[in-house]
Parts: C-alpha cells; sequence; structure tokens
C-alpha cells in the first residue's frame, strides 16, 4: 500500500493511535503517529483501565498481548456492592478467561501508553498539533499548526473525543455530549488485606458510584464517581468551605463501606484527577475514500462498560486487516472496516450508556429495587449478556467476504 516514502498518516499518540501504527506495522503496512502533545506523558490521559478478553485477542493477532504480563495484574472477579446494604453479584472474570481463551488484565494507562510508545519507537512524532488537511485522489496531505506538512496515501484520525479530523469531517456536528456525570480518578497504596489482588470492586450509592483495583504495580487505582446532581452540589460548597477536591470527596464518600475512604484519604490532593464524562450520538459513517476515524475519534463512548481503550485496540487492528486484504484499493478497505465495526460501536456505546444511568439512579425506592434485582438476576442475566456483547467481535475474521456475510445475518 505504501513504502517508506509514502506513510500512512495516523493523527494521535494516544492508545488508539499507537494500536493503529503496530497494527498497521504487522501488516506490512508503514504508518507514523502524530500526537499534539509535546511529551509522552502529557499524551497518556488518565489513571487505570481494564484491558478486557476482547481487547487481549486483539493484541494477540499483532503479536503483542505477552507484552501485558509484564505491566498488568490478572483481574480474577468483579464484584458489586451497595454502599448501605453490601454485597450484591459477583462475576467470574476467570471463567470468562478460560471460555474465551484470554485473560483480562488491569493497567496503568501510562504503563500502557509507554510500552505502545516504545514499541512505536521513531514512528511517533511528539509537538504536531493538526491543522487541516486535503485529499485527492493520490493521497493526503496534512499541516501542522508549526506550518509542516506531510502526505500519505491515507489519514487516519485516532485524535480522541475532540478529533480535529472528524470535526472536518463533519463540520457541522454537534459537540460531544456530557453524560451527566464526573470521574475523580486517583491511586493510592494500601496494603493487601485492605485490598485483596485480582478484584474489581464496584460499590453503588445514591447517585454517586465508587470503584477500585489493584494495578500492576501493587498501587491501587479508584474512581469516585458523581453523577451531575452530586457533582453540582460539591462544586458549589467545596469552595465557600474552602475544600480541595479530596477533602469534598472524603465529605461524600467519609461514611462509605471500607476501603473507600481510606483510598481517598491515602491519595494526596494534587493527584487526585475529575474527569467529566461525554459521549456522542452515534453516525452511520466515519470515513471518505482516504480519511478515516478510529478510538474515540471514531465512536466515543462512557466508561460504564469499561470498554473505551478496548474498542479503540479492536478497532485498530480491524482496520489493519481491512487496509491489508483490500490489495491497494483505500477506499473499499475503508468501507470493509466501517461494515465491520459500525454495528458493534453502536451496540457497545449504547449499552454502556444505559448502563451510565442505572448507575447513578438516586431515588432510594428505585436505587432498593436495583439492589434487588442485582442480586436475584444480575449474575445470570446482565453477566451473560455483557459478555455476549463484548466478546461479539469479527477480529478473526481477515477477508471483506466474512464481513459481508455477517452483515447479511444483521
Amino acid at each position: 500500500m505504501a513504502d517508506r516514502r509514502d506513510e500512512v498518516v495516523v493523527m494521535g499518540g494516544g492508545i488508539a493511535g499507537l494500536t493503529t501504527v503496530l497494527a498497521l506495522r504487522s501488516a506490512g503496512i508503514p504508518a507514523k503517529a502524530y500526537e499534539r502533545a509535546p511529551a509522552l506523558r502529557a499524551a497518556a490521559s488518565g489513571n487505570g483501565l481494564v484491558v478486557w478478553h476482547n481487547a487481549v485477542l486483539a493484541l494477540r493477532t499483532i503479536g503483542l498481548d505477552k507484552h501485558l504480563d509484564g505491566i498488568g495484574a490478572e483481574l480474577h472477579r468483579y464484584r458489586f456492592r451497595s454502599r448501605r446494604s453490601g454485597g450484591l453479584a459477583e462475576w467470574s472474570v476467570e471463567d470468562g478467561a478460560r471460555r474465551h481463551g484470554a485473560p483480562a488484565y488491569t493497567v496503568s494507562r501510562p504503563a500502557l501508553h509507554g510500552m505502545l510508545s516504545e514499541l512505536v519507537g521513531d514512528d511517533l512524532v511528539l509537538g504536531a498539533r493538526c491543522k487541516e488537511f486535503t485529499e485527492d485522489t493520490a493521497g493526503v496531505t496534512v499541516r501542522f499548526q508549526d506550518g509542516r506538512a506531510v502526505r500519505g496515501p491515507l489519514l487516519i484520525g485516532a485524535d480522541g473525543l475532540r478529533s480535529t479530523v472528524r470535526h472536518q469531517l463533519m463540520p457541522y456536528e454537534q459537540p460531544p455530549r456530557y453524560a451527566g456525570m464526573t470521574a475523580c480518578q486517583g491511586i493510592a497504596q494500601l496494603p493487601l488485606d485492605k485490598v485483596p489482588a485480582g478484584v474489581f470492586v464496584n460499590t453503588f450509592g445514591e447517585g454517586p458510584w465508587f470503584v477500585y483495583y489493584r494495578l500492576g504495580d501493587d498501587s491501587v487505582y479508584w474512581d469516585a464517581v458523581l453523577d451531575d446532581r452530586t457533582g453540582r452540589r460539591l462544586a458549589g460548597s467545596a469552595p465557600s468551605l474552602g475544600l480541595g477536591v479530596r477533602e469534598a470527596l472524603l465529605r461524600e464518600f467519609g461514611q462509605w463501606p471500607d476501603p473507600v475512604p481510606a483510598l481517598i484519604e491515602a491519595t494526596a490532593e494534587d493527584e487526585i484527577l475529575p474527569v467529566d464524562i461525554y459521549d456522542r450520538d452515534p453516525v452511520p459513517r466515519w470515513s471518505t475514500d482516504r480519511v478515516t476515524l478510529v478510538g474515540d475519534a471514531a465512536q466515543p463512548m462512557t466508561f460504564n462498560l469499561g470498554q473505551g481503550a478496548n474498542q479503540a485496540i479492536e478497532g485498530a487492528v480491524v482496520l489493519a486487516q481491512c487496509l491489508s486484504s483490500a490489495q491497494g484499493d483505500t477506499a473499499a478497505a475503508l468501507a470493509a472496516y466501517e461494515r465491520r465495526r459500525i454495528d458493534r460501536a453502536v451496540r457497545v456505546a449504547r449499552r454502556s450508556r444505559a448502563n451510565g444511568v442505572l448507575s447513578r439512579w438516586r431515588h432510594p425506592v428505585v436505587c432498593l429495587l436495583r439492589d434487588a434485582f442485582m442480586r436475584v438476576a444480575f449474575d445470570r442475566l446482565v453477566y451473560r449478556k455483557t459478555y455476549q456483547l463484548t466478546m461479539d467481535t469479527d477480529i478473526g475474521a481477515l477477508d471483506s467476504g466474512t464481513a459481508q456475510q455477517e452483515d447479511s445475518h444483521r
């Protein structure tokens, strides 16, 4: 498709962009990622994530899954609790790993980004902020804010939620939509008797909720998620009381079950990162003949299924497969990529949004009904459907004929 004088241009040096470069390299297609941040640390946003079975299998197809052993910790169980009434449900992630032939890992997001960037090496250019691009029948020219320009046979926008590439493709699109919640992320050090290894714990309240799990370096990642009403209340009262984010969170979560207060207390004020959560409505297309999108640039979703980075990894591998099998026909490759991804991306994004609504219910009676449902049926019904959704991937389908056959059954 291209040679070293004609590399695919990947705009964005986050997890989506770096995985795209590595997937293309594995397919024999040279590519280079251009990242607007001036340093790697600035490009590695966030603190922790779970690399689920589907993303591990995607990485396996390009020979990268074993690298997770060095930076991650295998996840064995997923536990749901009520802050008032204790345990609700527990899922065996180990069973899922055996069934699908791949473990799930908890990882530090900077560690995963660092691993990918090290593998990409010199094919990552920092401090390159995209200004615009022009497309013609022979390729795409990308111009940067500092006056530089690069040209390639294909442009892949992997530049996140507020993608510059997407904005030029869809100039009249509405801005990303606030999902009604803000996540305050932190990393703390607590002993194993306080936070066991290999367990993801999700505790529901009335509006807010709290998750935590150990990372590969034995630290503990936590996320205090505030629904819009709670977030506005804390934002309004904290300054008048002279409170920082940490103290405001302790006022909200200080009476929650252990180790929730201890995790907040063990984290310094300047190490807590508030992140407003956004997504977009799905779109039916995101490609032209020589420009396409991957990851959050294509289909941003909330974090309520934990699939944002996983879908980015999966999408990068599918895109590389389509380009590899298209025999130089870029337009046909991008059309096949969209066919293989659009239905899945929409279903995952919509389920993630729906889960976010359930998680932030506030009315005490409604929350009691939610908790009762989780105790009775969550293990059986939701567990099965969630795994079916996240693992319903055609990552091994290498030709467009397979994708078209799957389309005919949808």
